[in-house]
Parts: structure tokens; C-alpha cells; sequence
């Protein structure tokens, strides 16, 4: 039993699969999303409800139409279509990131699965001046994909909404020293597996919870979790278990998306597409970059972080580009590096003997 009630609500969220979500919001109309970098504000806006789509899945049909190097995401959501957990949701939205992906959407139209709604969403990443312009009609164009109004009032009390929901996110990242690994884990993944009012009506009493909690106290090596999603909390769990403790991380269902906020004045749809284009930089938008490794390097100073795990879905090639230049950049900062290679299912006694030895290294040094 945990110690923060309102932790409850959020751990039982992150654990629900898709089938459940209608039973536990029987009264929304829910989308499927693939990665944060889509327009989760304007899909709000829409009156649709965005949850992420989870990743933990195996399936033998689904491997009969994929080739053996697709990465375990692209498995896992293919997965959930082909086992019908998604015929209740009225949009799917697949982004146009990695080439598993966009292949992703062409397999989705021939299957035709239950869910009536297939969405792209086009690159949000670019440095030409005209960008702002183009991702504004690109999202209007969105809107008129979805078929359902979306008027400025309605946008901009979703990007009010949003802003209080990463503020919220925020404040319990700075607040990771009251929680375990696996909790801050939860309580973080869970903003996109939950509609977002309810979010951030548990994560902001949460957060109150917190400020009047008492310390950890570990003295275990500091960590920081680094990546694309992690869909189950194997690894922080792990890492909870060994002594250790996780003081930030930089994952796509972690504080990646936190900031920027989106302004609240003037014109929502160029409020979108600015926050959308001011994100910090992702490997599946851009290939690696300085800016992402001087990032990186001054979360782990920051946080005070003794090494860096990198959670590296197996086959993600982006990720694994983005690998080299970050180990490097690290470990020439003094700080440790190690990269865990995982799948949708993983064994939990090979990862707990490579971070044991890992944060016995950490220990020793």
C-alpha cells in the first residue's frame, strides 16, 4: 500500500491496458496516440481524450507481418490493434517519426482494425524560418482530418489545461526524492495513460502529498534514466531493489515533454506550433545533435547524477545512432554511461546483473 493515496489512482492507470480504458471512462471518447509529439492539445480540443498507446506486447501475428528488425514498439502496438484492444478508441494517431512507423500506418490500412480513425501527423522539427506557418496549416488540416470542430476558445483552454497538467509533472520531478524509482516512474508515465483532467486532479494532490513527505534518504549511486518509453517498471523497480535511485530521466513517456509551456495569449494555433517546435530535441525528429548531448550532460550535472542508463528499444535505430555521441559526450564529463538493450518482455534477471554491476562500478569509483 502505498503512503500517497493519490499515488494509487496514478499506478493503477500506467498498469491498465487498452481495453479497460473505456470501462474506467466510460463517458469519453478516447484517442490512441503513438508519441507525445502529437498535437495532444488539439485532439482535446476535438473532444477526444489522448492515452498513449502501450508498447509491452508480443504476438505471433503480429511478427508474421513484420520483418525480425522492427523495433519492439512498433511489436507492441501492432499487437494491441491485432487483439482488438483498440476497436472502442475513435482516432488512432501515428506520427511520421521512424520508417517502422510510417510502415506501421500502411499496415494498419490494410488490416483495417476496429479503430475507424487513422491520423499522420507530419514532422514537427525543423530549423527553416517558415516552419511556425507550415505546422500551423499542417494542424488545421488535422483538425479538419478529425471531423470534429475545433474552435480557438476550445483550443486554448487545452493548452491551458496541458500546461497545468506538465507544471504538475514538474513539480513531481523535483520531488523524486520522496518517492522510489518505480513510483516516480508511475507517477509520471501515467499523465499519458489517463485523460488529463483526471491526471492532473490526482497529480496535483499528489504533489501536496509529497511536499509534506519526509525524505528517502538513499545513499545508493544517482542515476538518470535516459531513452525512448519505457512501458513497464522493470527497470526502475530493479534499480529500487539494488539500492540505487533515479534523480531525473529523459524519456518520451518521461520529462521530455515537459517543457515548453505553450503561451496562453494571443493566437492558440500558433501557440501549438511554437511549443510543438520548441521541444527539446528527439532522436526520431532529428539526427543526433550537440544540442542533445549538451542536454543531456547538464540534467546528470545537474541532478547531481553518478551515470546515465539508456533504455534502448531493441532495433530502434534512431536511438541507437543517438547512443554513440551521448556515451562519448558523457563519459569524457566523468559521468558513467550504460546501455540496456530491451524489448517488450524482458527477463528480469539479465538486466538485474547488468545494473548490479553497474552500480557496483558506481559504488567503487
Amino acid at each position: 500500500m502505498s503512503a500517497y493515496p493519490a499515488l494509487a489512482t496514478l499506478q493503477t492507470a500506467v498498469r491498465s491496458a487498452p481495453q479497460a480504458w473505456h470501462q474506467a471512462w466510460p463517458s469519453r471518447s478516447l484517442a490512441g496516440f503513438a508519441c507525445t509529439y502529437a498535437p495532444l492539445e488539439l485532439l482535446h480540443a476535438a473532444g477526444l481524450s489522448p492515452l498513449r498507446l502501450p508498447a509491452n506486447r508480443r504476438s505471433a501475428r503480429a511478427d508474421s507481418w513484420l520483418p525480425p528488425f522492427v523495433c519492439p514498439i512498433v511489436r507492441g502496438m501492432l499487437a494491441t490493434a491485432l487483439e482488438g484492444e483498440l476497436h472502442p478508441l475513435a482516432a488512432i494517431v501515428l506520427p511520421h517519426t521512424c520508417d517502422s512507423l510510417q510502415e506501421l500506418g500502411g499496415i494498419w490500412q490494410s488490416l483495417r482494425p476496429q479503430a475507424p480513425l487513422l491520423i499522420p501527423v507530419g514532422p514537427l522539427a525543423s530549423p527553416n524560418p517558415r516552419a511556425a506557418t507550415y505546422l500551423q496549416q499542417t494542424l488545421r488540416a488535422l483538425a479538419r482530418r478529425i471531423d470534429r470542430p475545433v474552435s480557438d476558445a476550445a483550443l486554448a483552454a487545452s493548452l491551458a489545461l496541458y500546461n497545468r497538467l506538465r507544471r504538475a509533472r514538474r513539480e513531481i520531478d523535483a520531488l523524486r526524492d520522496r518517492l522510489t524509482a518505480a513510483e516516480a516512474w508511475a507517477a509520471l508515465a501515467a499523465a499519458w495513460q489517463m485523460p488529463p483532467e483526471d491526471y492532473v486532479e490526482s497529480a496535483e494532490v499528489l504533489v501536496h502529498q509529497l511536499k509534506a513527505a519526509a525524505l528517502r534518504g538513499t545513499s545508493g549511486p544517482r542515476l538518470l534514466l535516459a531513452g525512448s518509453v519505457l512501458d513497464e517498471p522493470l527497470i526502475p523497480a530493479l534499480i529500487d531493489a539494488l539500492g540505487g535511485s533515479v534523480v531525473g530521466d529523459d524519456l518520451c513517456n518521461g520529462m521530455r515533454d515537459a517543457e515548453p509551456q505553450a503561451m496562453e495569449e494571443g493566437d492558440p494555433w500558433a501557440a501549438l506550433a511554437q511549443r510543438l517546435l520548441a521541444r527539446p530535441a528527439c532522436p526520431c525528429q532529428q539526427g543526433p545533435t550537440t544540442e542533445r548531448v549538451v542536454r543531456l550532460r547538464a540534467l546528470a550535472r545537474q541532478r547531481g547524477a553518478q551515470g546515465v542508463i539508456l533504455a534502448l528499444a531493441k532495433f530502434c535505430d534512431p536511438h541507437a545512432f543517438d547512443a554513440v555521441p551521448l556515451g562519448q559526450a558523457l563519459e569524457q564529463a566523468g559521468i558513467h554511461f550504460l546501455v540496456l538493450e530491451v524489448e517488450a518482455v524482458n527477463a528480469p534477471e539479465q538486466l538485474r546483473t547488468r545494473l548490479q554491476a553497474f552500480l557496483e562500478l558506481l559504488t567503487a569509483g
